[in-house]
């Protein structure tokens, strides 16, 4: 017997979910949310790993306009098919892409793709505590005309319903039925949440998932650190603020009052005690990069970090600050959670031991 997953949310709550999955590589995700949030709509969007590293910036504006974003894997693999050591890699690099790309946590909510699993794969599922969620299949991957699908789902909505739409290549008119859709359930009285929300009504928890790289620090080569100054006034922080907001962090706000919101984030400290580091990389009259770090046990912990230049050497300056602080505290590790492949991937490059753990 084939052990399923999540398939339906309260049926005593006026509310349903609008699931999407595979994440678009070739146009625009922004009609699918278009036609969600003029009606006042969230959706959940079960996003490849590729999908998040190809398209970061999107995936931390989807989060600010309020939907919620989850896993497929990375590589949209038929789980069916892969052995215990593949289905874990799928699971980890799509994480890691999540993380990197939004700087959060990632919920331990998943679709498969294909709706392809066997009963072994749900029992390693829950080894990391994650949920399968699924639903009324609307049948959208074969591309049908909006109103066969809006026919087709209306029967359907009832209290709790989780309903699986694409937001793909295949499924362009899916935007024009979610469209009739969200005002149609409006107009019965329905809410369309996320499934977290869903979820939540129905006593059901649902879990993160977090990682970490971690590397030891050995001081190597020449350091410049007279390049490397704390950042200390109001007219720097402003400067430095206006300056980073562009630099791609996750953790940097978009949209409306983003500068507002970024100057209040870098503002606050994140710890208050000697053993934190704000400072700034600059020459020329420039910001190039910054690093907020505070230790904590036998680490110091990048808190957050960014540069003006996208290239990898100037992720090794930052690494090679963060050694040389690190080995004046006396650390054992240095820890980020961000920009962790890249980074272990230098350190390999550069000789320092280092690897990707999760996160207590």
């Amino acid at each position: 017997m084939t052990i399923s997953g999540i398939t339906r949310g309260n049926p005593e709550a006026a509310h349903c979910a609008f699931t999407f999955d595979d994440g678009p590589m070739r146009i625009s995700i922004d009609p699918w949310l278009d036609a969600l949030e003029q009606g006042g709509a969230c959706g959940t969007f079960f996003l490849t790993g590729e999908w998040f590293d190809r398209h970061p910036a999107k995936a931390r504006e989807m989060l600010a306009r309020g939907h919620e974003l989850a896993t497929h894997t990375y590589h949209h693999r038929r789980m069916a098919d892969v052995t215990k050591a593949v289905f874990f890699e799928e699971l980890r690099l799509a994480e890691l892409a999540y993380q990197e790309a939004t700087g959060r946590p990632v919920p331990a909510l998943i679709r498969f793709p294909y709706a392809s699993y066997r009963d072994e794969n749900m029992e390693w599922l829950r080894e990391w505590n994650y949920l399968l969620i699924e639903g009324e299949d609307t049948v959208d991957w074969s591309g049908p005309p909006s109103a066969q699908l809006v026919e087709r789902v209306i029967p359907k909505l009832v209290n709790g319903a989780i309903f699986m739409f694409h937001a793909n290549e295949i499924a362009k008119e899916t935007p024009q039925a979610v469209k009739s859709l969200v005002r149609h359930t409006r107009d019965r009285g329905f809410a369309a949440v996320s499934v977290s929300e869903l979820l939540r009504a129905n006593g059901i928890p649902t879990g993160e998932r977090s990682w970490q790289v971690r590397f030891r620090p050995a001081v190597q080569g020449s350091f410049l650190s007279e390049q490397w100054k704390p950042v200390a006034g109001d007219d720097e922080l402003q400067k430095l603020a206006a300056d980073s907001l562009e630099w791609g962090n996750p953790k940097a706000p978009t949209g409306a009052g983003a500068y507002s919101k970024w100057l209040q984030a870098l503002s606050t400290p994140v710890q208050w005690d000697d053993d934190t580091r704000f400072v700034a990389r600059s020459f020329a009259g420039q910001h190039w990069a910054y690093v907020r770090a505070t230790v904590r046990g036998d680490a110091l912990v990048l808190e957050d970090f960014a540069a003006k230049e996208a290239h990898a050497d100037a992720l090794v300056y930052i690494l090679q600050w963060a050694a040389h602080e690190a080995s004046a505290f006396g650390c054992k590790w240095v820890t980020a959670s961000q920009d962790m492949r890249r980074i272990h991937k230098l350190c390999e490059q550069l000789g320092l031991e280092a690897e990707i753990v999760t996160q207590d």
